[in-house]
């Protein structure tokens, strides 16, 4: 138990100051993007530093991979260059039970990273599309609503199921006075892109001088007067929806004809993400072991960052190619994680007969 909580207690100190230092370097690109922006609209240089605070735990799950596998190095590393893992060995406790300790660090790590998709991250996300808002002329979000005008035209959407499916649409188009023209009414609609979206169950209602048309069509058409940058305001990036939206967002998709392979391979890359923390933790075991005599702490350092980038190219990499040649997103999100993993156990069964 004393041996664990010590374990845990490198691991951590290694990992934090890792987490630390690659969010700074982060957070400072991204406040430079988002200073670009201040002086649009009402946006100011505390809406942008806002931004990025809110955006924060996106990008700590985003580096979880890499910190976790640095975290092992660097940690286990410190251990090894002042002789405590070869005591540690010499003493009875196997390479195994090293992976057991590495294995539940990894799992409180995983609960804490799953809570932070499933709950935290869409809500602060959804907070800093309220601070982007403000860089629009005549666009405002508040609570659920989106308001935004362009000429003639206005737009008001009462919500946004599972982030990405506009709910409660109300549109108004005005004459040069100011009086209104015609005014659609639908239940939802599928952003198929920016300038279009497809309207469902539609009241349409088209005011003449004496007398008012009403019709009740199954969908509609709508050439959107809304830019790209405004509708990110609106619909939530993808990387920021939970396991639960995406999932329920895929399944309404599908229903609608709509293109789900980047949702999908979004879907599984977060599925993905305790087995590729635990493939992480575990690969640094072998590659402190392998060289504990051998290689300094900067070298171990550069290995272990190279690994990790590596294996984020990689994801990446599978992630695009399963999308341009349609194929299977489970297979192809969970692979790298499944390779690393499986190298790590080959790895360690090694080190564990070498002893």
């Amino acid at each position: 138990m004393i041996l664990a909580r010590y374990i845990v207690a490198n691991f951590f100190g290694a990992a934090g100051i890792v987490l630390l230092l690659l969010l700074i370097l982060f957070s400072f690109l991204n406040l430079a993007d988002a200073l670009d922006d201040v002086g649009k609209g009402t946006f100011s240089t505390t809406d942008a530093i806002a931004t990025v605070i809110l955006t924060t735990p996106a990008r700590i799950v985003d580096l979880l991979p890499v910190v976790v596998l640095l975290g092992s190095v660097l940690g286990l590393g410190a251990m090894a260059n002042r002789q405590e893992l070869t005591a540690i060995r010499a003493a009875g406790v196997s390479v195994w039970q090293l992976s057991r300790v590495l294995a539940i660090i990894v799992t409180v790590i995983s609960v804490l990273a799953v809570a932070m998709q499933m709950y935290l991250i869409p809500l602060t996300e959804r907070q800093a599309q309220d601070f982007r808002s403000r860089m629009f002329d005549q666009t405002e979000r508040g609570g659920n609503e989106f308001w935004s005008r362009r000429g003639h035209r206005i737009i008001r959407v009462g919500s946004v199921e599972f982030g990405r499916i506009p709910r409660g649409i109300e549109i108004y188009e005005l004459d040069s006075n100011g009086h209104l023209l015609r005014m659609l009414r639908a239940e939802k609609a599928d952003v198929v892109s920016a300038s279009t979206w497809l309207l469902y169950d539609v009241e349409e209602q088209v005011l003449e001088a004496d007398a008012v048309l009403q019709r009740f069509l199954p969908n509609v058409r709508w050439d959107s007067f809304l830019s790209a940058e405004q509708l990110s305001t609106l619909i939530a990036p993808s990387h920021s929806l939970s396991s639960y939206d995406l999932y329920h967002y895929i399944r309404a998709s599908e229903d609608s004809g709509l293109d789900t392979r980047e949702h999908e391979a979004l879907f599984w890359q977060q599925v993905s993400l305790p087995l590729a923390l635990f493939a992480m933790a575990l690969l640094g075991l072998p590659l402190v072991l392998g060289g504990a005599n051998s290689r300094s702490t900067g070298a171990r350092t550069v290995f272990g960052a190279a690994v990790g980038v590596a294996f984020y190219l990689f994801e990446q990499i599978t992630s695009h190619v399963a999308i341009l040649l349609d194929l299977q997103p489970a297979a192809t999100a969970l692979a790298p994680a499944a390779l690393i993993l499986c190298a790590a156990l080959v790895a360690i069964r090694m080190r564990a007969g070498a002893r």
